[in-house]
């Protein structure tokens, strides 16, 4: 494990730098189209072009990847990254921005594939679980770096664009001069959707309503704090405070669900989620930390969700069906993440900046009542017989990185596809 971190630090320090630009520039844009005024409805399309661009390139990219090779596809999409966001401070027009925001999204998820399958790589059985957790980790402090860099800039000014672009293209640099040949390259094998939802419906619909929470959490928080009147550095501060509440309860809680059945920590996750949520929003004008605490803590008991869905899906799974199911819950994730930006800015437009909290608290109401639906149609799996949980993030080929995929304490050949759907019924 140690030797492969030391040959993989100028990979990870590449990663942490474009993760970087990603953290800085989601904040600063959404914080811009409210200073522009672009309106509620339009803001909620910009932001939400990122994802319909992450969705899109989740399909398209592997496609480019086996047909021109990983160097070359890396280094168009860092130009790409680099160059849709000094269009922004130059057209100031709600239609021009959505569409950028499709290209940065386009752009992220080509490098998320080819940078995940160079650490896949250079991972063995043994260091694929460890290896992952490092690239979790290096992903979120990214973020958290960017987000509080938006504290040194202008509101008004070049600046920050200008940021955004020099980080992105030197985060190139290390990467590409890091990968001195290019790996093995498969597109996951694809499952049928009806596969997946007989394996398990809690999964399908959990992962659906977890993206589309996330993409408000992270795409239209900016937005809300701005429009509850939150200073330059306090919006940066408030979105710091999300991200670091979702990567330090990410291991604990999983762990926890490797310990109980997965479906109890899923529920008290959603319950949590829901009070955290309740006290934001009676205490959000009152007190700027006792907010930015109650949103720490439900982004880091309602992040997770992403990881525990993908985990209890696996554990009706043979290893050879993870991968391809694991893809087709990242892009029902995907789907869900495209809807909740828009969806949130029609909100706000119909009664107000309470909708941050309460589109999110009808959603995670929703999942409990589901979750109690699923525990009493299907009784629980046994602890021992669980996989082991992995902290994974929303892209189409982190799934390729589970060391589930390789983890054979389940007899693949006792376990067969009609079996799982009989289970599942």
């Amino acid at each position: 494990m140690k030797s492969a971190l030391i040959s993989s630090w100028t990979l990870f320090f590449g990663i942490l730098l474009f993760m970087v630009g990603n953290g800085l520039q989601g904040v600063l844009l959404g914080v811009r189209a409210e200073q522009l005024q672009f309106g509620d409805v339009m803001t909620g399309l910009v932001m939400g072009g990122y994802f319909i661009g992450y969705f899109s390139g989740s399909f398209i990219i592997p496609k480019l990847v086996s047909r021109v090779g990983h160097i070359r596809v890396f280094g168009v999409m860092a130009a790409l990254a680099s160059a849709s966001i000094l269009v922004h401070p130059i057209v100031e027009n709600a239609s021009i921005w959505m569409l950028m925001r499709f290209m940065t999204g386009f752009a992220y998820v080509g490098m998320y594939i080819v940078s995940e399958s160079w650490i896949n790589d250079k991972a063995t059985n043994s260091t694929r679980g460890g290896l992952l957790s490092v690239y979790m980790m290096v992903q979120m402090f990214g973020m958290i770096i960017g987000q509080s860099m938006l504290t040194f800039g202008s509101e008004t000014g070049y600046d920050m664009f200008l940021a955004v672009s020099i980080i992105v293209s030197f985060a190139a640099i290390p990467i590409m001069l890091t990968a001195a040949r290019s790996p093995d390259f498969e597109a996951p094998e694809q499952a049928s959707f009806r596969r997946v939802y007989h394996n398990s419906p809690l999964s399908v619909v959990g992962m659906g309503i977890t993206g589309f929470n996330a993409a408000i959490v992270f795409g239209m928080g900016a937005v809300f704090a701005s429009k509850l009147g939150m200073s330059f550095i306090q919006v940066s501060y408030f979105m710091v405070a999300i991200g670091a509440g979702a990567m330090i309860l990410q291991y604990p809680i999983g762990k926890l669900s490797d310990l109980i059945d997965r479906r109890t920590v899923i529920l008290i996750a959603h319950i949590l989620s829901l009070g955290f949520l309740l006290a934001s929003f009676f205490t959000s004008t009152i007190s700027f930390l006792w907010l930015g605490l109650m949103m720490a803590l439900y982004s880091g008991v309602s992040m997770p969700l992403y990881s525990l869905y993908i985990a209890h899906a696996n554990d009706y799974l043979s290893p050879r069906q993870v991968v391809s199911t694991s893809a087709k819950l990242v892009m029902i994730n995907g789907l869900g993440a495209i809807f909740g930006p828009p969806m949130l800015g029609y909100a706000i437009y119909l009664v107000g900046v309470s909708a941050f909290f309460g589109v999110q608290i009808i959603m995670h109401a929703a999942m409990i009542g589901f979750v109690f639906y699923r525990m009493s149609a299907r009784p629980s799996m046994p602890v021992e017989a669980q996989g082991p949980f992995v902290a994974v993030r929303g892209t189409s080929v982190a799934s390729t990185l589970l060391p589930e995929a390789e983890w054979d304490g389940r007899d693949d050949e006792d376990t067969d596809d009609e079996a799982l759907v009989q289970d599942a019924s």
